[in-house]
């Protein structure tokens, strides 16, 4: 579980966790049929439709998408995906410096 206090946040850190015996869509659509905010998944088609309506708004996560293009890479050496790496780095350095800030100048500075 990651606490969100180091990052200034005032709500309480949270996790849920609901077991589901396969990745069928209608697992996590029953699990959260009655949430709303933000959700952070694992990028799994299963959830996309929570996101359908708007009443549940994606955190995507950069190390799911960063590994498929570090994969792409060992692969291939794709220039593209070697520069797609530097870009999210860039990103991750941009994190490392804004933790622990206040929410709205993190929001400020990204």
């Amino acid at each position: 579980m990651r606490d969100e206090r180091p990052c200034a946040g005032r709500a309480a850190p949270a996790v849920w966790f609901a077991y589901s015996p396969d990745r069928k869509g209608e697992n996590p659509q029953t699990h959260l049929e009655n949430f709303t905010g933000v959700l952070h998944a694992d990028g799994d088609a299963g959830f996309a439709k929570l996101y359908e309506g708007g009443q549940v708004r994606e955190a995507a996560c950069w190390a799911h998408i960063r590994r498929k293009f570090f994969d792409l890479h060992a692969a291939n050496a794709s220039a593209i995906a070697a520069e797609m790496l530097d870009r999210i780095g860039a990103l991750y350095a941009i994190e490392k410096a804004i933790r622990g800030r206040h929410p709205d100048e993190r929001r400020a500075v990204r």
